[in-house]
């Protein structure tokens, strides 16, 4: 499975001027005007805002907006509004500013035809599967609300057993577990049964809710604590300090080697026609736990790569070339010994057993650049699975600009 938080497009009628603030002002700022690329009007209370953080705001009356004082990091600055196609760009910010003048495009109608192909009939069927692979299966998924699930347009393909999404306004998530809601924009929702691969790609804003009191407030507080410790970001985060160790990750090398307990597909298929041939026949078989059609059978079910694991942890310097840079190319299995994994994991693998977060990282490419906010790059050249692949959703979703509480 894959999820992403970014999603990258340039459009050629945005134009950028960009004004470096002195290093010593340490004050990080974008501002600039939003206008119509066709007519030259401002377009006022577009939402602007840096994807998967709670940092936004709407552009006044003149098309005009500014966003300062935030943490230093890496952000997608992102520009959306209704009937105009998304602006998104990535920005670096230490101690900088930036300065813009954007035109937005007339968004083309292109949902006209899945619209059409929407499964209106098998609707509700299709957005259980829906919400529950997009929200997740975590204690907090059941706290969360999608509040308009009909601006959803959902088809099934049955010959190719793919399930997709696709929706023209932003899906707004109320996450009472951790305090939120969420505008996704989506960009794609594919659910693939027959390759066993979920992507969720799109770009989140966050809100925060207003607590109806004290205890809700520190309830919101304990349990963005709980989401984010073990999560990707805190991963990347401590990866970036050096710091994997205090912060209780264990990092070893993953393999995938040939399972030696399977026997060759010529071998299987050899023995299971023998079988096949003599009992079409009528021929009486003496049959043994370790010779018969079904033995011979089930072995072929066996998986051909079989999980092999490093005994000993990496080191940083095996996997970082400074720290802002990841070269490794691989996968990596990744135990958080901070937190248990939750009950409903264990369920979902068929066990009762409850061990620690266990994930493993599939690194494609050498050279994935990682920011102190938690923000890495190029989000399509990593993917997750077991633990991460499924519990890095939206439910448990938090913005780049969250900080844990300093422990005492």
């Amino acid at each position: 499975m894959c999820m992403n938080r970014q999603f990258y497009k340039s459009f050629s009628l945005a134009l950028f001027v960009l004004l470096t603030a002195a290093a010593s002002a340490q004050v990080n700022k974008i501002s600039g005007t939003i206008t119509d690329a066709d007519s030259g009007e401002p377009i006022p209370f577009a939402n602007v805002f840096f994807a998967s953080t709670s940092i936004g705001i709407s552009s006044d009356m003149e098309g005009k907006f500014v966003l300062q004082n935030f943490p230093n990091g890496k952000y997608d600055f992102t520009v959306a509004y209704v009937g105009y196609e998304p602006f998104q760009q990535a920005f670096e910010f230490n101690g900088s500013e930036y300065r813009l003048t954007i035109k937005l495009k007339t968004e083309e109608v292109k949902l006209q035809e899945v619209v059409i192909k929407a499964d209106t009939t098998g609707w509700a069927q299709n957005f259980a599967i829906f919400k529950r692979s997009f929200l997740g299966e975590t204690q907090n998924a059941a706290k969360c609300t999608i509040l308009n699930p009909r601006d959803i347009h959902l088809y099934f393909d049955r010959q190719a057993r793919v399930l997709v999404a696709h929706a023209n306004k932003p899906i707004v998530v109320e996450n009472k577990a951790l305090g939120y809601t969420i505008q996704w924009y989506l960009q794609q929702f594919e659910l693939n049964y027959a390759e066993g691969r979920l992507a969720i790609f799109g770009f989140p804003s966050f809100q925060l809710l207003t607590p109806k009191g004290n205890a809700e407030a520190k309830r919101w507080m304990r349990e963005r604590e709980r989401a984010y410790y073990g999560s990707v970001t805190h991963f990347i985060r401590s990866l970036g300090k050096e710091s994997l160790t205090e912060e209780k990750f264990r990092v070893r090398k993953f393999y995938q080697v040939p399972n030696r307990k399977r026997p060759s597909d010529e071998f299987l298929n050899q023995k299971i026609s023998y079988f096949r041939n003599r009992a079409m026949s009528g021929e009486k078989i003496i049959i043994g736990k370790t010779d018969s059609l079904r033995y011979y059978m089930e072995l072929r079910n066996e998986p051909k790569l079989a999980d092999s694991v490093a005994s000993a942890d990496l080191r940083l310097k095996e996997i970082m070339t400074n720290a802002s840079e990841v070269n490794y190319t691989g996968m990596l299995k990744v135990d958080f010994l901070g937190e248990r994994e939750e009950v409903n994991y264990a369920k979902s693998q068929g066990r009762t057993a409850i061990k620690h977060q266990t994930s493993v990282m599939h690194f494609l490419v050498p050279g994935l650049k990682i920011y102190e906010n938690g923000y890495y790059q190029n989000a399509y050249d990593v993917f997750f699975e077991w633990y991460w692949a499924w519990s890095e959703k939206i439910s448990d979703m938090l913005p780049y600009d969250y900080s844990p509480p300093t422990k005492k």
